[in-house]
C-alpha cells in the first residue's frame, strides 16, 4: 500500500475543536508500532506495540494522526523515511499528526492558528495528563476556567496504564501529553465518552510562539527532559 494523502492539519484542527478526540502517531509511535522496540520515553512493552498496531486500522470514534508526509514538510528528508510504514495502514481517512509541529508544518505557526489551538482550553474545564517537562502543564493554559492536573511517569508510562486511566476518570475535556501512552489513552478515553486530544510536545512550540522566538527544535530541546515536581 502506497502511504495515504492525509487531511491537512487546518481541517484537522477543525475536527478537534468540533468536538472529535484524536490520537497522533510520530517517529517513535510507528516504531513501536512495526515490531516491539522501545523509544527514550518508552520501553518496550507487547501489549502497548499491539494495540498501536491495532489503533492505525481501527480506533473507533476517535480520530488518528499520521505524519504529513505528502505535504511540503520542510523535514521531508526525515519524515520520507517513514514511508516504509505505509503497509501499517488502511485505506481509512487519516489525519495529520503535524497539527503540533510547526517545524514539519510551518504554515500553521500564524497567530490565527495558535489561537484556535488555544481555544481548546480558554474558558473551559480541562484535565492535562502530562508527563515531561515538555508537555502541556497548568501555567500553559492560559485562560482556562478549571485545570485538572494529572501527573505521570516522564517515562515508561505505560507500565502505569490502567492506574493513569483510572485517575483520569470521565472529564469532559483530557489534553493528553505523554508520548505513545497517549495514543492510546485518546482512543480508550474517547470510548468513554471523553474528548480527548493527544497533543504531544505542543507545549515547546506553544512557549517559543509566546516568547518570540523560533519555532524550531534546538539541542537544548533535544536533551534529556527535565523532571516534573
Amino acid at each position: 500500500m502506497k502511504y495515504p494523502t492525509v487531511l491537512s492539519e487546518s481541517e484537522t484542527l477543525d475536527r478537534v475543536i468540533a468536538g472529535a478526540s484524536l490520537a497522533r502517531y510520530g517517529d517513535g509511535e510507528f516504531k513501536m508500532a512495526s515490531h516491539n522496540a522501545g523509544i527514550k520515553s518508552q520501553q518496550a512493552d507487547p501489549r502497548l506495540s499491539a494495540r498501536l498496531g491495532a489503533i492505525l486500522k481501527d480506533s473507533g470514534d476517535c480520530l488518528v494522526g499520521i505524519p504529513n508526509i505528502r505535504s511540503d514538510t520542510p523535514k521531508a528528508a526525515f519524515w520520507g523515511k517513514h514511508m516504509a510504514y505505509a503497509s501499517l495502514l488502511t485505506d481509512r481517512q487519516y489525519c495529520s499528526s503535524f497539527i503540533t509541529r510547526p517545524d514539519s508544518a510551518p504554515w500553521i505557526d500564524t497567530p490565527d492558528y495558535w489561537a484556535r489551538l488555544e481555544s481548546l482550553w480558554i474558558g473551559q474545564d480541562v484535565t492535562v495528563v502530562r508527563g515531561s517537562g515538555k508537555s502541556l502543564a497548568p501555567d500553559d493554559l492560559i485562560g482556562a476556567r478549571r485545570i485538572t492536573d494529572v501527573l505521570c511517569p516522564r517515562q515508561h508510562a505505560f507500565g502505569e496504564y490502567d492506574a493513569i486511566l483510572k485517575r483520569i476518570g470521565r472529564p469532559k475535556r483530557a489534553l493528553i501529553c505523554l508520548g505513545p501512552t497517549a495514543t492510546v489513552l485518546a482512543v480508550d478515553l474517547c470510548a468513554r465518552g471523553v474528548h480527548a486530544i493527544d497533543l504531544g510536545h505542543v507545549a515547546m512550540f506553544l512557549q517559543k510562539y509566546r516568547r518570540g522566538e523560533p519555532r524550531v527544535v534546538t539541542d537544548d530541546d533535544k536533551a534529556v527532559d527535565r523532571m516534573v515536581a
